[in-house]
């Protein structure tokens, strides 16, 4: 019998870890599955809610220092003795036959390394959701990896991360993730993955992601959480770029998420209204001379309004308040 590993990283998700844990049990399968639960330094009541998992041996638990999602995931990974390994984000949840979909497709083809779907957005405060919407052309079908990375960025668009993400084991272990990916781990994951074999994307949604609070997909964060956290993710960003330069990935991939990193740079001046015109002239240098986008990477990354200065954004909003009195 084929063994698959669920790996959930958690830091403070009491409320929502153990319907992350029912979702995996309640799977429709016919393999043996290991939940591997790893708590990154969690100061609310994650281990007292676990304790019924951890003493009925349905979990694998460790606690370890916070260090963060990249460092709680990269533990996880190596408890792993699954075949096939599948991220769970522990305040979401698997679709009924999400296990057996994925393992069927692995099994069926030794050169997929990643398969993943599109996702089911359950927005908390409204009870709406939503359908990640894939691309038709690149969905159910086995696609080399290298090509479909290049696909995604010079789109500036990334599917089958995440809680959707499921992994061949015996590639994702060869992977040093570094620590200081932190927050992007999930974008890192699916680059580090592609460039050693095939991707394939199932159309059907099979996971399940909560949009909370809590969480940075929620668009009604309030805009000091929003920066911190945008401060945050660029310094994963920083270290994901350093890791494609030290690990020779191919040289226009490379630019591209340099263009990604730089405008989500200027985006952060933009955001705390800190954007001078000497930024704006590096960020145009670094752009036109050294980087050279195409017309396409230029219309995806917003490049045109990064040249805009702060100031001109504050006299159109006050001239349009004007207008409308």
């Amino acid at each position: 019998m084929v063994v698959v590993s669920v790996i959930i990283p958690t830091f403070n998700y009491a409320n929502f870890i153990c319907y992350a844990i029912e979702s995996v049990l309640e799977q429709v399968h016919n393999v043996e599955v290991e939940i591997i639960v790893v708590d990154d330094g969690s100061t609310d009541d994650t281990k007292n809610v676990l304790k019924p998992f951890i003493a009925s041996g349905k979990i694998k638990y460790f606690y370890q220092s916070n260090n963060g999602k990249a460092s709680a995931t990269s533990f996880a990974i190596e408890q792993c003795s699954g075949k096939y390994i599948f991220n769970l984000d522990a305040d979401d949840l698997f679709l009924p036959d999400k296990i057996a979909r994925s393992v069927a497709i692995f099994e069926n083809d030794i050169s997929i390394v990643h398969v993943a779907s599109p996702a089911k957005l359950i927005y908390d405060e409204t009870d709406d959701f939503k359908i990640e919407n894939i691309p038709i052309g690149i969905i159910d079908r086995a696609i080399d990896g290298a090509e479909l990375l290049y696909y995604f960025y010079n789109l500036n668009m990334l599917f089958g991360g995440g809680t959707t993400f499921a992994a061949r084991a015996s590639t994702l272990k060869k992977i040093k993730i570094p620590p200081a990916v932190d927050m992007y781990i999930d974008e890192f994951l699916i680059l580090a993955i592609l460039p050693f074999g095939k991707s394939y994307l199932i159309s059907e949604a099979l996971s399940v992601w909560r949009v909370h609070q809590n969480n940075y997909s929620n668009a009604h964060l309030k805009q000091g959480n929003r920066l911190i956290k945008a401060q945050r993710l660029l310094k994963s960003s920083d270290a994901i770029l350093l890791y494609l330069q030290n690990n020779k990935f191919e040289h226009a991939l490379v630019n591209i998420f340099r263009l990604k990193n730089f405008t989500e740079n200027i985006t952060l001046l933009e955001n705390e209204r800190k954007k001078k015109i000497l930024d704006i002239v590096g960020y145009a240098f670094k752009t036109f001379v050294v980087l050279r986008p195409n017309l396409s990477q230029l219309k995806n990354y917003h490049v045109i309004n990064r040249l805009i200065p702060t100031v001109f954004f504050k006299f159109l909003k006050g001239f349009l308040k004007k207008t409308t009195v």
